[in-house]
């Protein structure tokens, strides 16, 4: 899994990282208070997972921007 750069929690503060959940879904969450992004599937039209791991890091550092943090 490719290292991707992830803004720092917007509510606590703590540092993020990308999750592999079922399905062939990734979101990243916080490893302080648990705080997640959206869930982003492995496409057909992609069919690599470090696509779906970027966009769930895009969704995760917009989210950050929009909260303020």
């Amino acid at each position: 899994m490719a290292k991707s750069e992830l803004k720092p929690c917007p509510f606590c503060g703590g540092s993020a990282r990308i999750l592999r959940l079922r399905g062939g879904k990734y979101c990243v969450a916080c490893s302080s208070c648990g705080a997640r992004g959206g869930a982003v599937w492995v496409k057909d039209w992609h069919d690599t997972p470090f696509v779906a791991q970027g966009q769930a890091a895009k969704l995760w550092n917009a989210r950050n921007e929009m909260i303020g943090g």
